[in-house]
């Protein structure tokens, strides 16, 4: 994580980004290797987040995520083979 000005109030300490409330599920992200997708998994399920339940990139679904106020993991979870030649 970097500071930058914006992050500086006033000369005082930086602002940290908020975690959620304690009592809030997190979603974790996962890459299936396999097809190329990206889901959500909330409380052992896919999580449905704006009408999808899988995105062709992190970065979509990091989007769609925050768009719908769902707080990520930071942590993600790779399924299949990375990196293999044979699909």
């Amino acid at each position: 994580m970097t500071i930058n000005d914006r992050d500086l109030d006033g000369g005082g300490p930086p602002r940290l980004p908020s975690a959620p409330p304690p009592d809030v599920q997190m979603g974790r992200i996962i890459e299936m290797a396999f097809t190329g997708l990206w889901v959500i998994r909330r409380q052992g399920a896919l999580t449905e987040v704006g009408g999808r339940l899988y995105w062709p990139d992190r970065a979509s679904l990091e989007r769609a995520a925050a768009q719908a106020g769902l707080h990520l993991s930071d942590i993600v979870v790779h399924t299949g083979r990375l990196g293999s030649s044979r699909r």
